[in-house]
């Protein structure tokens, strides 16, 4: 998964989606699955994801339900006093569970 990760971070520093100081993460799909899930029952915790997701800027190689899994989480996190408004870019019907998840879709 390095190649993957090492080009996700080299594109995202070249567009200024992240700089090289900042405490930014770019994950890769299998690395942010093993943070957000619990190591017994592979369920995702709320808690567990709630720690990365203010920081998570770029998930690269993430399928559609690891997409549906960061609109949900996001939606029903109270580490903020008001809920977070989510809105998803998807270009394919793969990507409907998270497009109608979101509180607005984009399809393309």
């Amino acid at each position: 998964w390095r190649i993957f990760y090492n080009t996700a971070r080299s594109t995202a520093l070249k567009s200024g989606i992240i700089l090289h100081n900042d405490n930014a993460l770019v994950l890769e799909s299998g690395e942010f699955n093993r943070r957000i899930r619990s190591k017994s029952d592979g369920e995702v915790e709320q808690n567990l994801f709630d720690r990365i997701w203010p920081y998570l800027l770029v998930l690269a190689r993430s399928s559609p339900q690891d997409k549906y899994v960061l609109v949900r989480g996001i939606m029903a996190s109270k580490i903020n006093p008001t809920r977070e408004v989510v809105a998803v870019f998807g270009d394919g019907t793969h990507d409907a569970p998270a497009l109608s998840e979101a509180d607005v879709g984009f399809a393309m």
